[in-house]
């Protein structure tokens, strides 16, 4: 994927990354990471492949799917009478996830990744953009790797800028919502329901 990108980039394309975030493993596979090691890995890797945009979202266990299917068997999915199907657009923790890691983890986990990606300082960048826009004139002898050079430097901080803009709106949307509060009741059922114990089948 690294060797990938460059060639990309070579050529002029710009590589926005999506990441998924805490994928359960499957009950096989005997792999334990803490989110903050999780976290490092994700940000060494966006970093060394120089990615232009990216987007970092939760699994979202979606009816019909493999994963569905496994974590309802397993009962690992909140009740949808707490977590609504509105919460199914992947920003939202929907299920536990595989220790040691919890909800708040990951969620948290995906708007440090991000955060860290998109910051205010890209404001003063786009600022040193337009100051060195003049020198595309050193490029006359090869002005299209010149302006592809200055445009990709112009967009990324635009769009690391705008980043910044959206995600702190969200997360002062978040702040104001309810979600907190019906995962931590949506936790709580799902705990209550796994100390229940199993009800013989009738034949």
């Amino acid at each position: 994927m690294v060797a990938l990108t460059k060639v990309f980039h070579k050529f002029g394309f710009l590589v926005h990354g999506m990441f998924i975030f805490g994928y359960p493993m499957n009950g096989k596979v005997n792999f334990k990471m803490p989110a903050e090691d999780r976290l490092k890995l994700f940000r060494k890797f966006v970093k060394k492949v120089k990615l232009d945009t990216i987007q970092v979202l939760l699994p979202v266990p979606l009816p019909g799917t493999e994963l569905r299917h496994r974590l309802t068997k397993e009962n690992r999915i909140y009740p949808d009478k707490d977590v609504g199907w509105e919460y199914y657009d992947g920003n939202f923790p929907l299920f536990e996830p595989d220790e040691p890691m919890t909800a708040e983890d990951m969620q948290l986990a995906i708007r440090k990744i991000m955060g860290k990606f998109y910051r205010f300082r890209y404001m003063f960048m786009l600022g040193l953009n337009i100051f060195s826009f003049p020198a595309l004139l050193f490029f006359l002898h090869n002005i299209r790797s010149g302006w592809r050079r200055w445009y990709r430097s112009w967009r990324n901080n635009l769009a690391r800028f705008g980043g910044w803009i959206i995600i702190k709106g969200w997360s002062r949307e978040f702040k104001k919502g309810e979600f907190s509060r019906k995962l931590m009741k949506a936790q709580e059922h799902l705990k209550n329901r796994k100390s229940e114990p199993v009800q013989p089948t009738r034949r």
